[in-house]
């Protein structure tokens, strides 16, 4: 199967805080690029509006960003970013650059 993704993407595993539709929810990252996230989530539904927080592991960055869940699979979820601050766009930058190269 061929992979069809214009970014690469690296695991991450970190605690994750989602507003959705109001309710905060609770989960875990999964794998992440410069466009989206995986993440583990109950209860989102596909096209809704979220806004995440998490912290990237290893690093005191924090990351705030706004994204829409663009596939739900159980409570495996894909999240395309919307938004995503400078500084936090810098830091997911250097953060995905150190995964991939020390993953080839």
């Amino acid at each position: 199967m061929e992979n069809r993704r214009k970014n690469v993407r690296v695991p991450i595993q970190a605690q994750l805080t989602c507003v959705a539709e109001s309710r905060t929810l609770r989960g875990v990252t999964r794998n992440i690029s410069e466009t989206g996230i995986g993440v583990e989530l109950p209860e989102l539904r596909k096209r809704a509006n979220v806004r995440l927080e998490f912290r990237l592991p290893g690093s005191d960055s924090m990351i705030d960003a706004t994204g829409a869940v663009i596939w739900v699979s159980g409570k495996r979820n894909g999240i395309k970013f919307k938004y995503v601050g400078e500084q936090s766009q810098k830091s997911l930058r250097q953060f995905i650059q150190e995964r991939k190269h020390s993953a080839s």
